[in-house]
């Protein structure tokens, strides 16, 4: 059947903490009729098949119904947007410094041998002989041709560094060009992508255009907040904003995307909350629970037909060959050393399809030893579990002379496996030695088992029923992720070849390790807030390329309110630093991350930013301010104090003076620290003297501090405002401060 094909393309992106979530969309036309089946290409192979979801959304009428959804694997369609997969013009332009190199290697070589060309001297005369002639002439002519050999040598060869040093530049400038842009490009003809085969039901042709939005999950993405502060001259306004670093390697450009970041986990499991029941009287145990459901009974009768055509001999039936189990999980040791396996045993039908003698009596054996009384009489025996059964839905029914049941030839382990919830569904009525007489007869049937479902019983849409000929036929196994992926192929058959599984495990590797060569400098993955998790929408559509490394892409801006201050503490430093006290716009925290200052257009410097609650505020450092200046003078008089002098009085007198040379009057902050006694230091004493003006405790929220004050004074614009404050220690006259009584 031909499939149509929609076009799609990716509206919107959330980034969570690791991860996104893609949300593509294709249109249906209008007045046109709904097709049973559609086919939507292009999906990247690092998708998560499992999170796939579709919807449809319109206007006017009746809209169709999304009845199934399927991902399947195909080729990659070629994107005219995207660069080829093979860039011609970088390889061209190797291939032309290449051959600029050859040429320039060939000329210096000639050079060389031209170079070594000498015109050997006259050879020695005999004694008493005339010296022979000398060709002048040939010499000459010699001279002159190397010199205008190796002259037109080197012209060629300054044209050639020349055109060299040009391609080379060229060379380059590609290589940074194809650095820079997206690893994503045209697809080969042999590479596959993913697909989704979505089945639609409609009653009526849609009046208007139908949306079909198809949304998944893909590894790997990443984020971190960045801010960037804009200050005006005067200080009195702000703007902040908002934008953050965003990494992803899927395969897949994200072009004109509406973005959204979270700092939530994209898939975690959280319980939610149930109201438990308060009753009086005695503790009930907890009610269990199920993660599945058994499958129903007569799952065999599928095969119905099939056998009544084998027994009537119309096709000779093959051996059937047993499938592998597929996964370890589904395995019990103990429960597989209870359990004997028939498969040795004859078959069940014969060729007239009446159950064989063989296996009738091996069946009557196998029940008379579960019927049999527990040894020991007066004392109950320890429960013994029957091997699980299957029913065979292609056996007639039981005779009146055998009302034995029949039993699968290979049964499967009971614990973990569906096969063996299925046989006990079905066939699981033979009870154990408990509650049975001595008469024999069948057991009492306890109360069912819980069932401890495995994931792999969980994955309804990776359950396969074998074919008829299988052994385990009747009952829904795994398939390997091999044998999934090939029915997943809706291509040439030649693509069978290819390791699907390499292709698709490469994909997600790659994917998730966007982002690895490390985040920049200052900045820090996106978290939760004291438990709480927060979105950040972006304004404007943005780009992200899909190449693996960081973008700085924009998110929002807003006017905040802020305030200006000055803080110094002369003790340390009389430096005066000017920060500001940014009120945060958002209903959502600003996180850690770094923030660059400006101030009237111009980069001041960079600041670290520290966690702003919502519309709460973040106090920034500005550096220091050069039209504010400080100064402190102490002064240290010791005197004897007590009524017979027998202790002594450390005055010091601390004076300050702030100057304002700015334009505009400010608000300084002065804080001093005073020494403080430690706990049970009776013998010691700090008194705190006059002070002016008034200055107030001081206790700082990032760290302890014993002793602190602080002054906030009003400093008109270039005048000058002097602080006074004086403090005692009373010390006893035999002992002395450590380091002196001098405290400053």
């Amino acid at each position: 059947m031909n499939v149509p094909v929609l076009t799609s393309r990716i509206d919107s992106v959330t980034v969570y903490r690791q991860g996104a979530l893609v949300t593509r969309s294709a249109i249906l036309l209008a007045a046109q009729p709904v097709p049973p089946q559609v086919k939507l290409l292009g999906l990247p192979l690092s998708l998560d098949d499992g999170s796939v979801r579709v919807r449809v959304e319109g206007e006017g009428g009746e809209l169709p119904v999304a009845m199934d959804l399927r991902v399947a694997l195909d080729l990659a369609v070629p994107d005219p947007s995207l660069p080829p997969p093979d860039d011609a013009e970088l390889k061209q332009a190797r291939r032309d410094v290449r051959a600029l190199a050859d040429r320039r290697a060939h000329l210096e070589a000639q050079r060389a041998r031209i170079e070594r060309l000498q015109v050997y001297e006259r050879p020695a005369n005999k004694r008493g002989q005339p010296p022979r002639p000398s060709p002048t002439a040939a010499r000459l002519s010699l001279v002159a041709f190397q010199q205008q050999q190796i002259a037109a040598i080197d012209a060629q060869l300054q044209r050639l560094r020349e055109e060299q040093r040009q391609a080379e530049e060229r060379r380059e400038h590609l290589e940074a060009r194809r650095k820079a842009a997206s690893k994503a490009r045209q697809a080969k003809p042999h590479e596959l992508r993913k697909a989704a085969l979505i089945s639609l039901r409609a009653r009526d042709v849609p009046p208007a255009p139908v949306r079909l939005i198809i949304e998944y999950m893909v590894p790997g993405a990443r984020w971190a907040p960045a801010y960037a502060v804009s200050l005006t001259r005067d200080m009195a306004r702000a703007t902040v904003a908002v934008r953050a670093m965003v990494a992803q390697d899927t395969g897949e450009d994200w072009a004109g995307v509406r973005l959204t970041l979270a700092t939530a986990d994209a898939q975690r499991w959280v319980e939610l909350p149930e109201m438990q029941a308060l009753r009086i009287g005695r503790r009930q145990p907890a009610p269990q629970r199920r993660g599945w459901r058994a499958p129903p009974a007569g799952a065999g009768e599928l095969y119905a037909d099939y056998d009544r055509f084998l027994a009537a001999g119309s096709v000779p039936r093959s051996k059937p060959t047993p499938e592998p189990v597929p996964s370890e999980a589904w395995a019990d040791p103990e429960t597989e050393a209870s359990i004997e396996v028939l498969a040795d045993m004859p078959r069940e039908h014969t060729q007239d399809g009446s159950i064989s003698p063989q296996y009738q009596q091996r069946s009557r054996q196998l029940e008379q030893a579960r019927n049999q009384p527990a040894p020991g009489a007066g004392r109950p025996s320890p429960k013994v579990s029957a091997p699980p059964m299957v029913m065979r839905s292609g056996a007639p029914p039981p005779s009146p002379a055998s009302p034995q049941p029949v039993m699968a030839s290979a049964p499967l382990p009971r614990k973990g496996g569906l096969g063996g919830a299925l046989a006990d569904a079905v066939g699981g009525f033979f009870g154990g030695a408990e509650g049975g007489g001595p008469q024999g007869g069948l057991a009492r049937p306890g109360p069912e088992p819980e069932h401890e479902a495995a994931p792999e019983q969980l994955a309804y849409g990776d359950l396969r029923m074998p074919g008829p000929e299988a052994g385990r036929r009747g009952v829904l196994t795994l398939t390997h992720r091999r044998e999934r992926y090939l029915e997943m192929l809706w291509v040439r058959e030649v693509t069978r070849e290819l390791d699907v599984v390499s292709l698709i495990d490469g994909a997600v590797t790659r994917a998730q390790q966007a982002g690895g060569r490390g985040l920049p400098p200052r900045h820090r993955f996106a978290e939760s807030w004291f438990g709480f998790d927060y979105v950040y929408a972006a304004e404007t559509p943005v780009d992200i390329p899909s190449d693996g490394d960081y973008h700085s892409v924009p998110l929002l801006t807003q006017a905040a309110p802020i305030q200006l201050g000055y803080v110094v503490v002369p003790r340390e430093s009389t430096d005066v630093y000017r920060f500001v006290k940014l009120k945060n716009p958002l209903d959502a925290p600003l996180l850690p991350g770094p923030a660059d200052i400006y101030v009237g257009g111009d980069y001041l410097l960079s600041a670290d930013l520290k966690v702003a609650p919502p519309r709460g505020e973040v106090q920034i450092g500005l550096g220091v301010e050069q039209a504010i200046k400080v100064s402190r003078n102490t002064h240290f008089r010791e005197e004897a104090a007590g009524l017979m002098g027998g202790s002594l009085s450390l005055r010091h007198d601390l004076e300050f003076e702030v100057a304002n040379r700015s334009p505009r009057p400010v608000e300084v902050e002065v804080q001093e620290r005073l020494p403080s006694v430690r706990e049970r230091e009776d013998e010691i004493q700090v008194e705190v003297g006059a002070v002016e003006p008034a200055w107030a405790p001081f206790e700082p929220e990032d760290y302890a501090l014993k002793g602190g004050y602080r002054w906030r004074v009003q400093v008109p614009a270039g005048q000058q405002k002097k602080l006074t404050a004086t403090y005692v220690v009373r010390i006893s006259a035999k002992k002395e401060l450590v380091g002196g009584n001098r405290r400053e």
